[in-house]
């Protein structure tokens, strides 16, 4: 895992709120949903990195910017060098890649350091290439979770963050396996004029936050109205 300051190119985050997603200790959240998922992922980075502490990221989508957090951090009136200084990406191109990130250099990293979040972008994206064999993307997969499941007993707080995309024929199935393992899940909906985050699992009470006509770019920056529903199907 290494530092990682360069520019990349992200949408702007508007406002100076980050959203009211709660990642505690010793669980696995997962949020889901369109694109703008990755703007609550950066936005539960940015809380943290602000109180000095650092965060571990891997990432299987390309969805890390170190420009969206450089934001976050101007808009705290914080140096961007000093917060970008504190979070260590890992980045994986194949799902044997994303697999060694998670397994071996994170649990390396985290044991050696003290950096209370772990963030996970794209879990599944790489395991949907079909030029990579079902036997290979099964145990692969098994032993990620596996690995988060013992990350988490060791007080690690995750989010793992999967935009909503259909999976290839056949491995629709890996997704219902990432959300079982799970503690909290939380869908992203994204309309017109609204958007909500909706819980679909958590061993904590539902918490409902009122919005109003919103503005879907202004997600990182608003209030959710946050309700309990059952959980849906047909997500990659």
């Amino acid at each position: 895992m290494r530092n990682i300051a360069q520019k990349h190119t992200f949408p702007r985050l508007t406002g100076q709120r980050v959203n009211k997603l709660q990642c505690p200790p010793g669980k696995i959240n997962l949020l889901y949903g369109p694109k703008p998922v990755f703007h609550i992922s950066h936005g539960v980075a940015g809380e943290q990195l602000i109180k000095s502490q650092q965060v571990a990221v891997v990432d299987g989508a390309n969805r890390f910017s170190p420009h969206a957090i450089a934001t976050i951090a101007r808009r705290q009136h914080v140096d961007p060098e000093e917060m970008l200084g504190r979070i260590v990406v890992s980045r994986a191109f194949t799902c044997y890649q994303m697999e060694s990130a998670v397994t071996d250099r994170t649990p390396a990293f985290l044991n050696n350091h003290d950096c209370p979040l772990l963030i996970v972008l794209g879990p599944l994206d790489l395991f949907y290439d079909e030029q990579a064999p079902m036997r290979d993307v099964h145990r692969g997969l098994q032993h990620m979770l596996d690995t988060l499941d013992a990350l988490k007993k060791q007080g690690v707080a995750i989010l793992v963050t999967s935009q909503q995309i259909t999976a290839p024929h056949g491995r629709g199935h890996l997704f219902t396996s990432l959300k079982t393992k799970a503690d909290s899940v939380y869908r992203l909906d994204v309309g017109e004029r609204h958007f909500a985050l909706l819980m679909e699992k958590t061993n904590r009470k539902a918490e409902i936050i009122n919005s109003n006509s919103l503005n879907p770019k202004q997600i990182q920056s608003s209030n959710f109205k946050m309700i309990k529903t059952k959980s849906t199907t047909g997500v990659g």
